[in-house]
C-alpha cells in the first residue's frame, strides 16, 4: 500500500475488482445512480506504467463538502401494496450558504450535503414512506387523526387607521440559517460541532447573520418546540461588518422562547392560554406606544445577528431556523 487512496497489487493476482456500497438496511429513498454517481461514487483503474509490477486504483477528487449533487429517489416495496410513492426529488450543490450566512457549513451538518443527507424535509412528499425497506407501513387502513386549536381576534379593517403589511419573505426579509429553512441537530456529545453542555443539558446552537431590510412590525421565528429552547436576533451598529456582527456587540431586537402551559410560567399564569398540554410560542410585536409597544424598528441597511439554540439530548432531521417578519410596505 502506497497511502491511503493508491493501492498496489501484483498483476496475477488481478482479475476483476469488484466495488460495493453496503448499506445496513436498503433505504426506500436513495440516490441517483445516473446523477450522484460522478459526484459520490465513481473509481477508475488505472495502470501505473509498461513497467510496473501492479495497477493503481485511484478516486477521483471528491468534491467539498456542501457541492454534490444529485438526487433522492423513492423506491416502493414490492410485496407491500400499500406502497404507493414514487418519483424523485433534485438536490442541488450550495444548499447551505456559506458564512456569514450561516455557519452550518463550519459545522458540516449533514443536511449541506446529498452525501451526508440523513433526512428531513426535502425526503418529505405525497406518499413518501419514510421507512427502512423491511418495515411495514402500520395502520394503512387507518387516517392518521390529529387536533389544531386556534384562537382569531378579528378587528374590521379602516384604512384611515390601520395599515397594511407585507410578508417579509416575500420581499426578501427573511431571516434565514438553515439551508435554506432545515438543518439536522446532532445528537450531542463531547466534540460535535456547535455542541455545549448547560446543567446536564445537552444544547445546539446555531448563528448566522445577514443585512437588514425592511421596517419591522412583527416577527416570528420557527422555533418548534420542544426541540427549540429560543431563537434571537440582534441590531449590530452600521460601523460593524455583518460577518462581525454577534450577540456581544450587538442590541437585541427580538427573543422568543417556548412558554409551557400548566407549568405556572409568568408569561401565562393563571390566564387563558396556561393549559396543560400546550405551549405558548409568543411573537415579538411593535407598533403604537399607546397600547404598550415600542416602536417598529427599520432595520434596513443594519447588520442583524440570529442565533438559535435547541434541545440536542436526542438527534432531530429536518428542524428549521428560520424568522418570518411582517413589514410594513
Amino acid at each position: 500500500m502506497l497511502d491511503p487512496l493508491y493501492y498496489t497489487t501484483p498483476p496475477s493476482l488481478i482479475s476483476i475488482f469488484f466495488f460495493f456500497l453496503m448499506i445496513r438496511r436498503p433505504p426506500r429513498s436513495t440516490l441517483s445512480s445516473s446523477s450522484a454517481a460522478s459526484d459520490v461514487y465513481k473509481r477508475q483503474l488505472l495502470p501505473v506504467g509498461t513497467d510496473s509490477a501492479g495497477a493503481c486504483i485511484c478516486p477521483e477528487q471528491p468534491k467539498k463538502f456542501g457541492q454534490a449533487s444529485g438526487s433522492l429517489v423513492y423506491h416502493p416495496v414490492a410485496n407491500q401494496s400499500q406502497d404507493t410513492g414514487s418519483g424523485a426529488v433534485g438536490f442541488g450543490a450550495g444548499k447551505c450558504k456559506d458564512w456569514p450566512s450561516t455557519n452550518l457549513m463550519q459545522q458540516q451538518n449533514p443536511t449541506c450535503d446529498i452525501r451526508h443527507y440523513k433526512g428531513g424535509q426535502w425526503a418529505c412528499h405525497h406518499m413518501w414512506s419514510l421507512l427502512d425497506a423491511d418495515q411495514p407501513i402500520p395502520w394503512s387502513d387507518q387516517p392518521l387523526v390529529f387536533h389544531h386549536k386556534y384562537r382569531f381576534w378579528v378587528q374590521p379593517f379602516q384604512p384611515s387607521y390601520h395599515t397594511p403589511l407585507v410578508l417579509g419573505e416575500t420581499v426578501g426579509s427573511a431571516l434565514l440559517i438553515g439551508s435554506p429553512w432545515e438543518y439536522d441537530v446532532p445528537e450531542c456529545d463531547h466534540g460535535v460541532p456547535g455542541c455545549s453542555l448547560v446543567k446536564g443539558t445537552w444544547i445546539h446552537t446555531v448563528v448566522g447573520s445577514t443585512m437588514g431590510q425592511h421596517n419591522f412590525s412583527a416577527l416570528n421565528f420557527h422555533c418548534h418546540a420542544p426541540t427549540c429552547l429560543s431563537m434571537e436576533v440582534y441590531r449590530c451598529d452600521r460601523s460593524v461588518s455583518v460577518g462581525d456582527c454577534n450577540s456581544s456587540v450587538g442590541e437585541l431586537i427580538c427573543r422568543e422562547e417556548p412558554v409551557y402551559g400548566g407549568t405556572q410560567a409568568p408569561a401565562i399564569n393563571a390566564t387563558r392560554f396556561d393549559e396543560p398540554g400546550y405551549i405558548a410560542i409568543p411573537d415579538c410585536f411593535w407598533g403604537p406606544a399607546e397600547f404598550g409597544l415600542e416602536a417598529p424598528p427599520d432595520l434596513t441597511g443594519w447588520p442583524l445577528h440570529m442565533v438559535k439554540t435547541a434541545n440536542a439530548t436526542w438527534g432531530h432531521y429536518g428542524e428549521m431556523a428560520g424568522g418570518q417578519p411582517w413589514v410594513f410596505g
